[in-house]
Formats: structure tokens, C-alpha cells, sequence
């Protein structure tokens, strides 16, 4: 996921709100055949981009809510602990996979309103506290980075990082 560092609360919602305008306006112009039709290597479809952008933010939802993360995004406690990303995220894959488009597109969206939610009711000096003030319990290095840093990784900068591979997958 992408390492900008983003400063303040208003650094953030602009990022959020400028990538979530981008990817939305470029699903919106997909046909339900280029959402699950065409395949990347790895066997993803777009849908299967799309799903795995909503379990990382409903992670970031849990982090708000003091819920360890894992149960965000529907994995087991020792798979997330393993700090394997990849088999993290085909853990995710294979739990949406079978999913319909309906749902993934609605699940999108309510899971990004949701966590806008949190985001707009969390104040800038909140945003700047470290990983481990929202969930201490969950081991790691230190305190870990700063919240805002968190939040900004699963939500704009990991729109943008897929962007290119669901635009690859498409031939753009």
C-alpha cells in the first residue's frame, strides 16, 4: 500500500475524497463483463479488486472500533498475526470470490460510508495518535505509526495502488 505521508485530518479527506471520485468513475464505466469476466493472472477479476478494497477498509472500520482487524477483514487471528499480506489477501479472495456483483458493489459503497463516518467524527489530533492507542493489544513494533498514516494506506492510497492493475487487467 502506498507510504505518502499524509499531516492532517483535511490531508487525508481530500486524498479520500479525490481517489474514491477516481475509482468510482472508473467502475462506473465498466460493463457487468469487464467487472467478472476478465481475469488477472492470479485469478482476480475487477469484482475481486473491488472486494478486497472493502474488507481492508471494514479492517480500518474494526481499528476504529477497537476490534483487532482480522475480524475486520474475515480472516483467522493467526493468519493476520503471520504477517503473510499475500496469503492474507488470497484468504480474502476466496471468502468473496462466489460473491455477486450486486453485493460487491453494495458492500463498496456502505462499507466506504461507514468509515467516512468514523473518519469525519475523529478529531485531527485523535488521527495523529500511534496504531496502538486504538488496538493495544495487537502486537507489533513500538506504537506503531499514526493512525492517519493507517487510514490513508487502506483507503486512497490503496485505491490508487489498484488502479493501474485492474487498468492493466483491462488493456488501458
Amino acid at each position: 500500500m502506498s507510504e505518502d505521508k499524509v499531516i492532517t485530518k483535511q490531508d487525508l479527506l481530500n486524498d479520500i475524497d479525490r481517489e474514491w471520485k477516481t475509482i468510482n468513475q472508473f467502475l462506473g464505466g465498466l460493463s457487468d463483463q469487464q467487472w467478472t469476466a476478465i481475469q488477472n493472472p492470479d485469478g482476480w477479476t475487477i469484482k475481486d479488486h473491488v472486494a478486497h478494497l472493502s474488507a481492508w477498509e471494514q479492517s480500518i472500520i474494526a481499528f476504529f472500533t477497537g476490534v483487532p482487524r482480522y475480524e475486520g477483514l474475515g480472516v483467522s487471528e493467526a493468519l493476520y498475526m503471520g504477517h503473510d499480506i499475500d496469503a492474507v489477501n488470497h484468504a480474502i479472495f476466496l471468502h468473496h470470490k462466489d460473491d455477486s456483483l450486486a453485493d460487491v458493489r453494495a458492500n463498496f459503497a456502505a462499507t466506504h460510508d461507514a468509515l467516512m463516518g468514523h473518519i469525519n467524527t475523529t478529531s485531527n489530533p485523535d488521527l495523529q495518535k500511534p496504531y496502538s492507542h486504538f488496538l493495544p493489544f495487537e502486537p507489533g513494533d513500538g506504537e506503531g505509526p499514526p493512525a492517519i498514516q493507517t487510514i490513508h494506506n487502506n483507503t486512497a492510497g490503496h485505491y490508487d495502488e489498484h488502479m493501474p492493475w485492474m487498468k492493466a487487467m483491462l488493456g488501458q
